[in-house]
């Protein structure tokens, strides 16, 4: 069971360039300040995620402790922003949407540059 937040936390994949650009990107349209995390950093026992949930997708633990995944995680990221993202959030979770924005993550996740592995220390 997650620990109480005080605020909803988005957890990426810290080694992503493309991640990392996309929170930034996030971050600079939010209305309210964005929690985000590295997973490689988070204490994802206390978020209620497995390594292998991070290592998939994108998350988003909302302060219930309720967490989303990939393309639902993007949408209630986005829905924390100014106009006009909290509507783009609400689009992507439309019946007739859903289906299409999970298959654009799915192949954007694929294709997105990472850069290497940090190298275990000692």
């Amino acid at each position: 069971m997650p620990a109480t937040l005080t605020s909803a936390v988005l957890v990426y994949d810290g080694e992503c360039e493309f991640c990392k650009a996309c929170v930034g990107f996030l971050a600079r349209r939010t209305t309210r300040p964005l929690v985000s995390v590295a997973y490689q950093h988070a204490n994802l026992e206390t978020l209620g995620l497995t390594r292998a949930e991070c290592e998939e997708a994108v998350q988003w633990v909302d302060v219930a402790g309720e967490a989303a995944s990939a393309h639902v995680a993007v949408a209630r990221a986005l829905r924390n922003a100014r106009k006009p993202w909290p509507l783009v959030g609400r689009l992507i979770l439309l019946p007739g949407v859903r289906p299409i924005a999970a298959m654009v993550y799915r192949r954007v996740a694929a294709r997105r540059r990472c850069a290497a592995p940090t190298p275990p220390v000692g």
